[in-house]
């Protein structure tokens, strides 16, 4: 039978017989795949999910092994981070930008999973203390930039918030931040390189009014240079003033700029060459975090917000959608199916970008099946249905009458 009754609800079988029929070679053991041995990149990229919303519209997504060293799909894996967080991040009128880092000696102490989830759960605790409806996005850089073979584990923090942190308060964070380092490892941090026993904690505010006040100051000449602003910027907003443009509309698109910026920066890949030690002790640990709870927007502010976005980089507008669980055609939620689909079932579709691919309306019946046919069949099932509880409603009454059963 073409239509099957699952949980109460009327499915279609189209995609598997889709798969089945043409792709029969490439049908996903799904228990193999998860028992199976070996590292999750070897199935990167060769199975993908459905995903429909009410209107019909249907679309697949590759799933991937999200492992930073894997080259198949760390660009893939990079834009659908940018994607995913960049709605929430639209909504910070300003933001702090923090950066944690753990002394040298105190590295191979943080190589265990159980010890960097109670560092950040303590730094989300302190923070929450100062902004108690803190909003973040987390996420930790393993390696350095300049020497990717370097452990070199630093936390990274885009922080709503509406004010400047005092000098005072900062020293405070690094004080107690140094004073965690030290009971949680049992060792003190000063050293022969490091007497003194400081912590490396970097803060920047950033806001519109913060980039407008670094930039009067440069002009004035009471600053020779900026920590927000770089030379780029500051050549981008003489030449939009010598235009005409107001300087508040300038600083706030270069605020735009910096934020997204940082984003970027936070999610990219830094765990890019292989160290399986490393790597068996970090397995499922979850990297990228979300503290607080972003405000839900609805489907026209993301739409609005992803159309702005697309003009600037690369992040598609349909993509945005996709991670942000909406339709890119009628802005209706998608709901993705849990079973597991080979990955040529894409070739089906039109490629999207970053592994998403919006497939052909055909989600009722089978391919060779027209809709006359399928709306007899449906037509016939409700009809049985109906025949079936109209017998027993009858019986029920008939036992009722019975005495027997009653005495």
């Amino acid at each position: 039978m073409l239509v099957e009754q699952k949980r109460g609800r009327l499915r279609s079988p189209y995609l598997e017989g889709q798969a089945k029929s043409y792709i029969n070679d490439e049908i996903a053991d799904v228990e193999r795949v998860l028992k199976g041995g070996g590292r999750g990149e070897n199935y990167c990229g060769k199975y993908a999910k459905v995903g429909r919303c009410e209107n019909g519209h249907q679309y697949i997504k590759l799933i991937y092994c999200n492992k930073e060293w894997c080259e198949n799909c760390r660009q893939m894996a990079h834009g659908r981070r940018i994607a995913r967080w960049l709605p929430k991040i639209l909504t910070m009128p300003s933001f702090g930008y923090f950066v944690f880092t753990i002394p040298m000696e105190m590295r191979g102490f943080y190589k265990d999973k159980k010890q960097l989830s109670r560092l950040r759960s303590y730094l989300r605790r302190r923070l929450k203390q100062i902004y108690p409806d803190i909003k973040a996005l987390v996420r930790w850089h393993w390696f350095s930039e300049k020497s990717p073979c370097l452990y070199h584990p630093h936390l990274n923090l885009l922080v709503s918030c509406f004010e400047k942190l005092p000098k005072e308060e900062l020293e405070r964070i690094k004080q107690d931040y140094k004073k965690a380092l030290e009971r949680f490892t049992g060792q003190k941090i000063a050293s022969e390189t490091n007497p003194e026993g400081k912590v490396d904690v970097h803060y920047q505010f950033v806001s519109a009014s913060s980039i407008k006040e670094e930039f009067l100051k440069i002009q004035r000449r009471e600053k020779k240079q900026s920590k927000i602003l770089r030379k780029k910027h500051i050549k981008a907003i003489r030449k939009r003033l010598a235009s005409g443009e107001s300087l508040d509309e300038i600083c706030q698109d270069i605020y735009r700029a910096i934020r997204f910026h940082r984003l970027k920066y936070i999610t990219r890949a830094t765990f890019t060459v292989y160290n399986k030690g490393l790597a068996e002790k970090l397995k499922n640990y979850r990297n990228g975090t979300i503290w607080g709870r972003f405000p839900e927007l609805p489907y026209e502010e993301v739409e609005k917000m992803a159309k702005q976005r697309e003009a600037h980089s690369k992040v598609s507008q349909d993509l945005i959608l996709l991670e942000s669980g909406h339709c890119p055609k009628c802005g209706a939620r998608l709901n993705w199916d849990k079973q597991l689909y080979p990955a040529s079932l894409a070739s089906y579709g039109k490629e999207i970008g970053n592994g998403y691919f919006e497939l052909p309306i055909k989600i009722r019946g089978s391919p060779k099946m027209n809709w006359k046919a399928f709306r007899e069949e449906l037509s016939w099932k409700k009809l049985f249905l109906s025949e079936q509880a109209q017998n027993i409603q009858s019986w029920l009454k008939n036992e009722q009458k019975r005495r027997d059963i009653w005495d």
